[in-house]
């Protein structure tokens, strides 16, 4: 038999043999943001769930920066073998293609979907010293600034289209500061280093529950279950607007399909556990799936979606 063609079997031998035996050692699981936003302690919560069912170390390693630019070319770019997965936001997979006139990575050919974890609203926050209680005292504030614009802190890509399609709908003119992620958003917030930002509602809760930020709207049709007081954007004055945000774990494109197996069945059982729903609902958020192939069509739907509303608004980065 040819040298070659022993050793190609040999070597797939092995790949199975490995994946079969998956995990036998510590999991890096790959986030593209600061501590303190929703993806961060969304993903620390299910690494410790999957470390309890699968019996092995799975270890959450923050890579913040460029609207997780950093963390997703990271993952692309790692050994396709189960140990380095990816809890990505739809931003990092959906908005950063359509914004973005480059990217180092491809959402739809570099990734294999595993699971949609959940998905949940952002809030709109004003800081302490923003006046007024509602949405619509948005455009107030901006007339009664001396150059008609309000300071927006964005924490990702995602916020700043969600932010960028309000302001356009709502004629309300926002000047961008950016920060990475949630965590030192928030603390400019509390600073009043910026007057608003859309803010993961995970990330804004303790603050908003303690009167230290005023939550004005949330960006979904339905009202958040953890802030059921709080209207949404359609209510308050923009009909038909819907930004729901997303998570997803995904891992690199040729991970053998016994490890996503693997995976995908321990999702399964963590999301279907009423504590994992307790412990989403701090995050308003809901539980999601282990259907690969719809989280594989959402993708394409989603980057489609926000690649026609941010050429609409005009928003690209080079």
């Amino acid at each position: 038999m040819n040298r070659v063609v022993v050793a190609c079997a040999l070597a797939v031998a092995l790949m199975s043999q490995a994946a079969a035996q998956y995990p036998n050692r510590p999991v890096s699981v790959v986030v593209g943001f600061a501590p303190g936003g929703t993806n961060d302690i969304l993903a620390r919560l299910i690494a410790a769930k999957l470390q309890t069912r699968l019996k092995q170390s799975f270890v959450v390693e923050n890579r913040a920066g460029a609207n997780s630019i950093i963390a997703a070319d990271y993952v692309a770019r790692a050994a396709p073998d189960g140990y380095t997965v990816f809890v990505a936001s739809s931003g990092a997979l959906t908005i950063n293609p359509a914004t973005y006139s480059k990217l180092s990575y491809d959402p739809q050919k570099d990734f294999k979907p595993v699971a949609l974890l959940g998905s949940f609203p952002l809030v709109v926050v004003g800081n302490a010293s923003f006046k007024g209680e509602k949405l619509a005292d948005l455009k107030k504030a901006a007339t009664r600034n001396s150059d008609g614009a309000l300071t927006h802190g964005v924490g990702s890509s995602t916020f700043q289209l969600a932010a960028e399609y309000y302001a356009r709908q709502a004629g309300v003119s926002l000047v961008q500061v950016s920060y990475r992620g949630t965590g030192p958003l928030v603390a400019a917030l509390l600073g009043n280093e910026v007057d608003i930002g859309f803010v993961d509602v995970a990330g804004a809760i303790s603050q908003i529950n303690a009167g230290k930020l005023k939550p004005l709207a949330v960006t979904t049709m339905q009202r958040s279950s953890v802030l059921p007081d709080v209207p949404t954007i359609a209510e308050s004055g923009v009909p038909g607007y819907d930004v729901p945000v997303w998570t997803g774990l995904v891992v690199p494109r040729n991970t053998p399909d016994e490890v996503v197996s693997t995976l995908q069945a321990a999702l399964k059982d963590i999301l279907a556990d009423p504590d994992t729903a307790e412990k989403y609902r701090p995050l308003g958020m809901d539980v999601g799936n282990v259907d690969g192939t719809a989280l594989q069509r959402r993708i394409a739907d989603d980057i489609a979606k926000w690649t026609d509303v941010a050429k609409a608004a005009n928003i690209k980065v080079d």
